[in-house]
Formats: C-alpha cells, structure tokens, sequence
C-alpha cells in the first residue's frame, strides 16, 4: 500500500472534515494493465492523456468520451464522465471511517451485490476518496470516433434520495460534504 494512501487513511480518520483534492493525493500510474484481457487498473490521479498513451501501444482506447486528457482519471470518475459507468469494473476508496474498500474488481461479469463501482460515477467525491479504478478498454477499431453528446436528464428525486442513503453507509461521520 502507497504511504500516501496510509497518510490519507490516517488524516480521515483524526478529522471532522476534510477537503482533498487529487493533488493532496498524489497517487498516479498505472498499477495493471492486462491487454490480452482488455482491463486496465489505474491509479485515480493519472492524467488521461497518460492511459492513453499506453493502451495506443496496443492499438486500445478508453470506451468513453472526455473532452480535456490533462484531467486526471480519479476527476474524470468523479465528475461522471460520459458512459463512463459503463466502463468500470471495480474501484478502491478510502470510506469516511478511513477504510481502505475494494468493490468490484477485474472481472467483466460480476454478481456479488450491489455495483458500488458504478453508482459511485458521479459522486464528486462526496461520498468517499477514490483511490483506484478498473476499467474495461476496448480495441480502438470496434469504438471509432468518441464524440460528446449533451445529457438530457436532470437528477431525479430517487438518485437524490439514493444518494443520500450511501451516504450514512460510507461517510456517517459526514467527512465528505
């Protein structure tokens, strides 16, 4: 485990509230890379232009739009990037108790409970610390050209009310508002 994962597990848990940007974090590069597998397991800070970079070697791409590659990953997760949900498998966060959680993992099937990697999407960062993302990635030719499309939904009442109950489950101190 990184020391700045420790230091970050151990600031939570001494802290009322806390205000982390992916700076404070540091935490960047790629941990996995399985081409053969099409998975990919990154660190939350690593800039996308650097993912990119490296699944090119392999004639691969992320299956989903960004606008600006010099974000990192972890923001990208965060903000719910486009189509983005689509794409994760699993994640690792630190909750508002300190505690370092995996859900999902490298698998494209998974049944073990509720997709927490993906209803975390979104989250800006309110709900936990990402600290670790798995994405499944795709050949470059079976994506063609990502383009942006304008979202059309407003947030409706039930995910505010969903997201209000995960946040007892995985903030009770309140650490993240």
């Amino acid at each position: 485990m990184s020391t700045n994962i420790a230091k970050l597990q151990e600031e939570i848990k001494a802290s009322d509230a806390l205000h982390i940007t992916s700076d404070w974090l540091n935490h960047t590069g790629i941990e996995e890379y399985f081409s053969e597998e099409l998975v990919l397991t990154v660190k939350a800070s690593t800039p996308i232009a650097e993912i990119c970079d490296v699944l090119a070697k392999n004639d691969q791409v992320l299956p989903f739009y960004i606008e600006d590659k010099n974000r990192s990953i972890g923001a990208a997760y965060a903000n719910g990037a486009q189509d983005l949900s689509d794409s994760v498998l699993g994640v690792q966060i630190i909750d508002g108790s300190g505690e370092l959680l995996n859900f999902g993992g490298q698998v494209m099937k998974n049944v073990a409970g509720y997709d927490v990697a993906r209803m975390l999407v979104g989250s800006k960062g309110q709900l936990a610390v990402i600290t670790q993302i798995s994405f499944k990635v795709m050949p470059s030719q079976y994506v063609g050209q990502l383009k942006s499309r304008p979202k059309t939904v407003q947030r409706s009442a039930l995910r505010t009310e969903i997201e209000a109950r995960l946040k007892t489950v995985f903030d009770p101190r309140g650490i993240f508002n």
